[in-house]
């Protein structure tokens, strides 16, 4: 089983049998390759404190030391941690030795902890000089808190009467929630570690432990090392006040030591020494309240940690466990407004399986949500997903219903983000629904237009609000005059989710044998508006009724009526026409060529052989045309598509090996042909004529027939050198027999003449490879004179003595002159490379 924790450490040491220098030195906790790899990385080998160790530092000096730790959550899941000390010289003498420590945390959302916390922990290693880096051993178990930074520190820090500290604080809060949701990194220049450390808990202990625990951080860098801080994803750097004079100027810095100006919520921001701007949030505003004494700010921040644990701690707001704190004491009633704000807008998911942590959200919710339609508007826009957002979606709508001038407003009627969909009709709006139903209806077909457009986009799915529309709204948008009257006065009103419920409805039924649909042109515009129509791969899957088929019925009825806009309509109105039983659809199909997945999403199950035969013969190849050839041949309800489909699926190998080239040639030449005519030279494309000359040239070679229009396309030279590339390599894999191959040669010789260009380029390419099969196969078994007699003889059709006698001395003759003498120099320069 793995463990939590990992553990490397890494320096520049001497170990037997290895080359010295920088590298891991021991590794613990089952590191994988990768996890090393991750640890290595957010190592810094360069350590230069402002106040370095003397030479011989005493025991005392060391522990009080320099050092650095850093924090990253590496990923969602991981997390780790670098100490960092000097260690002097290395064992060659170099001075600046670095040793490292480094641990992965696993599962660091498991009983989180403050990461700071592990400030000074007395387990992480701090070897000083050759000897003390050499012997440094990892610890069994990974580091533990080191006690220096706790809640009790941060108090005394925050609140010590010797340093006025709030200020500062303040702004630090702000700009570190700004950098949590991924604003500036904020640069925080310090006079030492220890208050380094101290500020970093002070901020994450006014936080959660799990939000503390996405809070990227490093004690020390120096100013040179800030882009390498940057790049690391640190939320808070921490630098010697010395070096902010060297900062880049787009850098936020906030000074310990230099006056902070103070803004004000909702109003001017903060600003730093430099001039730099910080937006004040709710946070910062509660922090100044709770902070004013010691034993407040303790119970606020014990109550950040009970009601993190309630709500589950993972992705909590960094100002929510507090404001939920505030809400419960009186003499925190000047943050209260705050508080509620932050609970209204970021209470999590969880939060409400705790009754009390519900109570307090419910009463905070009721508040913000005010009396009026707009307030609980408001309130929903500023309100996160969780317990708060759902009340404030279901409050809003129970208004909204209601609210005659707020139906009535110009534009759409605003809905939130969040969706009640698959959810039962809250309980506050079902008791409502009825009467806001009954007064839409009483108001005309307009406001029921209106009210189901607002539950539509929420989400909500009611029974009595689909009797009102089909009642009122669906019978009138059929109608010639009242459905172009009753959209006119809709324009960018109504949601496209609303205008797909009503063409669901008006096409689910429709009359659409020809694939048109009694709807005026206006109400149809209006429907499509906006609407796209569902991808290939959308239909292929599409059920009946869903939203893709009322994607697909809606554009393509569009479509054959207005006119396609894109390739996706096109397909949508050939998938309408199929869907609607029409004449038209192989008509369409067969008038176009297809890409091939676009014409099976249409066809469905139902693939037209004939109407296929463009696609089949000018798309290029790809695994859609296979699946399309595969279709045709299953349906096998066209024989000229069936051939099509053969010459694109089967490869030259299989054609001859399964015999097709002796059962199937015949019969298919004439039917590529046909399909060639229909399509014309340009409707074939050059994957399709490259195998079409193929099959033609086993033919030409085998004595059987070939298409009469693959004369011409084997003019083309790709097509005819990949044919002639496939006829060799089944030649020299014995796939076609040498014997036929000569014996067709020998048929066509005259041995009284020189062989010539025949103007047929497969003759030609027949003769060349006759020629080949003299220049390697002459004499081997099986390729002799009587074995090409006997198959001149059966391609001839005569078997009688006088017809063997006749090929034995042609054959003969031909083998004896040999390959140069029986192909042309034009032929050879042709294909004989």
């Amino acid at each position: 089983m793995t463990t939590r924790y990992g553990q490397l450490s890494y320096t520049s040491f001497d170990a037997a049998g290895t080359v010295g220098g920088w590298q891991v030195k021991q590794t613990a906790g089952g590191l994988t390759t990768e996890e090393i790899q991750t640890l290595v990385a957010g190592v810094r080998t360069v350590f230069n404190p402002v106040r370095p160790l003397p030479a011989y530092p005493t025991t005392q000096q060391l522990a009080d030391g320099p050092r650095r730790l850093a924090f990253r959550r590496v990923d969602r899941d991981t997390a780790g941690y670098w100490h960092t000390v000097p260690a002097g010289p290395d064992s060659t003498g170099r001075p600046g030795n670095v040793f490292a420590h480094a641990v992965l945390d696993r599962t660091p959302d498991h009983n989180p902890r403050r990461p700071i916390e592990w400030w000074r922990s007395p387990r992480w290693l701090c070897p000083y000089g050759p000897p003390a880096v050499a012997g440094a051993a990892l610890p069994e178990g990974a580091p533990e808190p080191g006690g220096v930074v706790t809640r009790e520190s941060v108090v005394t820090f925050a609140l010590d009467p010797s340093t006025w500290r709030l200020a500062t604080l303040l702004g630090l809060l702000d700009a570190v929630a700004a950098a949590l949701a991924g604003g500036r990194p904020v640069v925080l220049g310090v006079e030492s570690t220890e208050s380094a450390a101290q500020w970093i808990g002070l901020v994450s202990f006014l936080m959660s432990a799990g939000t503390a625990g996405t809070l990227n951080f490093s004690t020390f860098d120096r100013a040179e090392q800030l882009g390498l801080a940057v790049q690391g994803k640190q939320h808070l750097t921490a630098v010697p006040l010395a070096d902010l004079d060297r900062l880049p100027p787009d850098a936020l810095v906030i000074s310990e030591t230099d006056t902070l100006w103070l803004g004000e919520l909702d109003g001017q921001p903060h600003r730093t020494a430099g001039g730099q701007t910080i937006a004040v949030t709710a946070w910062s505003a509660m922090a100044q309240v709770v902070l004013l004494d010691a034993e407040s700010a303790r119970l606020v921040l014990d109550d950040i940690d009970h009601f993190a644990a309630q709500a589950g701690d993972v992705g909590l707001h960094p100002a929510w466990p507090m404001a939920m704190a505030v809400t419960r004491y009186d003499e925190f009633a000047d943050a209260e407004a705050e508080a509620r704000a932050v609970i209204a807008a970021h209470s999590p998911p969880g939060a409400a399986r705790d009754p009390a942590v519900a109570s307090t959200i419910s009463g905070v919710m009721h508040w913000v949500l005010g009396n009026s339609t707009r307030d609980a508007w408001q309130a929903v826009e500023r309100a996160s997903p969780g317990p708060a957002g759902e009340l404030a979606d279901a409050t809003y709508l129970r208004r909204a219903v209601a609210d005659d001038a707020w139906l009535a407003q110009p534009g759409p009627i605003p809905v939130s983000e969040r969706s009640f969909r698959g959810m039962p009709v809250p309980d506050e709006l079902d008791t409502v629904l009825d009467p806001a139903v009954a007064a839409a209806r009483a108001a005309g077909p307009h406001r029921v237009l209106r009210l189901a457009d607002l539950l539509i986009r929420s989400g909500v799915d009611d029974p009595r609000v689909r009797t009102a529309v089909d009642a009122e709204v669906v019978s009138r948008l059929r109608d010639a005059q009242q459905g172009p009257s009753l959209v006119g006065g809709l324009d960018g009103q109504v949601g496209a989710p609303t205008r797909l419920a009503l063409a669901a409805a008006l096409l689910a039924d429709a009359d659409c044998t020809d694939g048109s649909v009694p709807l005026p042109d206006d109400v149809l515009d209006w429907l499509a508006a906006g609407i796209t129509a569902p991808s290939a791969q959308e239909l292929a899957q599409v059920q009946a009724h869903d939203e893709t088929w009322t994607r697909a019925a809606l554009r393509g009825t569009y479509a054959l009526r207005q006119g396609a806009t894109d390739t996706a309509d096109r397909t949508a109105a050939l998938w309408w026409l199929r869907t609607c039983g029409s004449s038209g659809f192989e008509q369409m199909a067969a008038e176009t060529l297809w890409p091939p997945g676009d014409l099976l999403a249409a066809a469905g199950d139902a693939v037209p052989g004939a109407a296929t035969i463009r696609t089949l013969m000018g798309a290029a190849d790809s695994p859609e045309l296979a699946r399309l050839a595969n279709a045709v041949l299953a349906a096998n309800d066209d024989h000229v598509a069936v051939a099509c489909a053969g010459v694109r699926l089967i490869e030259p190998q299989v054609w001859v090996q399964q015999g097709y080239a002796t059962t199937h040639q015949a019969a298919y030449t004439p039917l590529w042909d046909i399909a060639a005519e229909s399509v014309g030279p340009e409707g074939i494309h050059p994957d399709c004529a490259q195998r079409l000359v193929t099959f033609a040239l086993i033919a030409a070679a085998s004595g059987q027939p070939y298409p009469s229009v693959c004369i011409a396309l084997a003019r083309d030279p790709a097509a005819a050198g990949t044919a002639f590339a496939h006829a060799t390599a089944l030649l020299d894999a014995h796939l076609l027999n040498p014997a036929v191959v000569l014996a067709v040669a020998a048929l066509r010789w005259n041995p009284d003449e020189e062989i010539a260009p025949t103007g047929d380029p497969l003759v030609d390419m027949s003769w060349q490879l006759a020629n080949r099969v003299l220049m390697t196969r002459a004499g081997a078994e099986g390729v002799d004179a009587g074995s090409v007699a006997i198959a001149m003889a059966q391609l001839s059709g005569d078997m009688s003595d006088g017809a063997l006698r006749r090929g034995r001395k042609i054959a003969g003759r031909l083998l004896a002159r040999g390959a140069e003498a029986h192909s042309s120099p034009a032929i050879r320069t042709r294909w004989g490379r």
